[in-house]
């Protein structure tokens, strides 16, 4: 006779002359598994862990996703409000019928989860909360787009200050949540965070998600935002940019009925000499849509200058033009130039465009795949009425 383990179970061929040839014991089996794949464990039990989350917290998510998917005239009114010469920013501009269709969901949704914030938040009366749930979701779909971007994309570090700046400001509006002790029967005791709805509204206390969310479960739950509808989903790669078959399909038609138009004029780029990449013109991208570029740069410049009696070549800094960067040469060389160029590699062209619900910054290798793969290049356009493109989107 022998005992087992004290309050566990140990399997009757872990010892003795019982065992199979080959048999691992159970104990020697977890103790290679946490010296040799410990990393995989901790990843695995990471991703558990953020779906409970989740699921836990499902209610945020489907409040962000009624926001966003009625919140889809971002890119048409930056288009019109070029067209009228206005410059708002895409956070103040929010129309009075998606405002009230947000209010009405938003606050079907919290009455039907029990949420204490249901009483304060109703379609009727002053709509500011809703307005404040626009403009933080706006800023966390931002914020999901670039996290989208290559590791040593530009546009990551130059572009997450703003929309970090709403989700601050938000974190901060309200009372902060207070400790309390919930004595129920002797296995639901515990200590809970609890809300006060009168106080803190509910982007203050959905801007506590998305906090959790970026810090915490970013790396284990891949959460990204729908090109076409809005909807946040989990992504199984970086580069899905749609949730669903039918909205891949939505964008191509769109495309197609966009191009039947004759709206969209064609403009030839020489991949080797792109000067004609432009702000304001548009691209059609195999993937993303049509969109239009709203940054274009050359990441490598270089300014040779020839002064009287030698030459020099300096690398031009992204923040000066050629002609900033010769005064400035002058002063440090103290020379007279005779004659000055920039030359530019035409391979470190990058481009920021907005297409119909984020932006995303593309490189040479993107938008000149090079020989043999036409299908994956995308084309220039100029658009001869820029209004009727905007209804069209």
């Amino acid at each position: 006779m022998r005992f087992g383990d004290f309050g566990s179970y140990r399997h009757d061929h872990d010892e003795g002359p019982d065992a199979p040839e080959g048999y691992i014991p159970t104990d020697e089996a977890f103790e290679y598994v946490f010296e040799n794949e410990r990393d995989g464990i901790e990843k695995r039990v990471k991703e558990d862990a953020a779906l409970e989350w989740l699921k836990g917290n499902r209610p945020w998510l489907d409040l962000l996703n009624i926001v966003s998917r009625h919140d889809k005239e971002q890119f048409k009114e930056a288009i019109r409000q070029e067209v009228d010469g206005a410059r708002l920013s895409d956070t103040e501009r929010i129309a009075e019928p998606q405002l009230f269709a947000v209010a009405s969901d938003a606050a079907r949704l919290l009455e039907s989860v029990g949420s204490p914030h249901s009483k304060f938040c109703t379609p009727s009366g002053d709509l500011g909360w809703a307005s404040s749930l626009i403009r933080l979701t706006r800023a966390f779909r931002k914020i999901l787009f670039l996290l989208s971007e290559p590791d040593d994309s530009w546009m990551v570090n130059y572009y997450l200050a703003k929309p970090i700046e709403e989700v601050n400001s938000a974190l901060l509006e309200g009372r902060p949540d207070v400790l309390e002790w919930h004595a129920g029967s002797s296995k639901t005791r515990e200590f809970r965070r609890t809300v006060h709805p009168e106080t803190t509204p509910p982007h203050s206390h959905l801007a506590k998600w998305i906090r959790d969310f970026l810090e915490v479960h970013r790396s284990s739950l891949a959460l990204g935002a729908c090109t076409e509808c809005g909807t946040m989903f989990a992504r199984e790669r970086r580069d899905n940019v749609y949730c669903s078959k039918t909205c891949q399909n939505r964008v191509a038609y769109k495309r197609k009925k966009i191009f039947e138009s004759g709206l969209l004029v064609e403009v030839k780029i020489d991949p080797y000499a792109p000067s004609d990449v432009m702000p304001g013109l548009w691209i059609n991208h195999p993937r993303l849509g049509l969109g239009r570029i709203e940054a274009a740069r050359f990441s490598d410049r270089t300014l040779w200058l020839q002064f009287k009696g030698h030459g020099s070549g300096q690398r031009i800094p992204d923040d000066r033009t050629a002609e900033q960067y010769v005064e400035t040469l002058k002063k440090t060389f103290k020379e007279k130039v005779v004659t000055w160029e920039e030359v530019v590699d035409p391979r470190s062209l990058e481009l920021r465009v907005r297409f119909l619900q984020l932006s995303r910054s593309l490189r040479a290798g993107e938008i000149f795949p090079g020989a043999g793969k036409s299908d994956s290049s995308p084309s220039f356009y100029r658009v001869t009425d820029v209004r009727a493109l905007a209804d069209l989107l």
